[in-house]
């Protein structure tokens, strides 16, 4: 299984590298020091929060190719999921942050470091120490975090070009904790659901 989720990585890079690449070159690109910027700042300058929504806009553009490049990553031992961040969610995750974390006084890239993820669901169990050791061994790079708590039961890869780039995000699941880290997004989403309908009068 180390040795798939090790493939898998890899392609990730490589994917990561070239979109980023086109992002920058792109008209939707702002340079932004996503690392000095706090999520309160949001609040004062437009741009930025514009710029979050145009980066989710571009990978909804390559979307359709990256579903077909990840689908083959999809085999006996893993599955292999592809999601972009909703606008919704993102405004949600904002009101969160600026409401239960510093006052917002948290940067832009530790807030949105999963506005792309990719899931991989391991039917061989993997722990945190075995995956954390392969990253330490070939990629000192990446950031690789035991994200367990309570129900949900994951670790989680980074990847990040510099304080200039959106980071993508890597979640590692084992089979055997699907069901409760489903249960657990959806006590989250809860949270979610309960806020558009606060917020948007329950519109989508």
């Amino acid at each position: 299984m180390l040795e798939e989720l090790d493939k898998l990585i890899n392609f990730i890079q490589t994917e990561y590298v070239q979109l980023t690449t086109k992002w920058e070159q792109s008209d939707y690109y702002t340079k932004i020091n996503l690392k000095s910027t706090q999520v309160c700042g949001l609040l004062e300058n437009k741009l930025i929060l514009d710029t979050i929504i145009k980066y989710r806009e571009f990978i909804n553009q390559n979307n359709i190719q990256l579903l077909m490049d990840f689908k083959k990553f999809n085999s006996e031992n893993a599955t292999v999921n592809i999601r972009t961040k909703a606008k919704n969610s993102i405004e949600f995750k904002i009101e969160n942050y600026i409401k239960n974390h510093e006052n917002g006084k948290v940067s832009i890239n530790k807030c949105f470091n999963d506005l792309f993820g990719i899931r991989i669901i391991c039917s061989e169990e993997l722990s945190f120490d075995e995956v954390l050791k392969l990253i330490n061994n070939k990629y000192d790079n990446l950031k690789c975090i035991d994200s367990t708590k309570n129900d949900y039961k994951a670790t989680h890869i980074y990847f990040k070009k510099d304080n200039y780039n959106f980071q993508w995000e890597l979640q590692i699941w084992n089979k055997i904790d699907e069901v409760n880290n489903i249960i657990s997004h959806e006590k989250y989403k809860q949270d979610y659901v309960r806020w558009e309908n606060e917020n948007k009068g329950g519109k989508k």
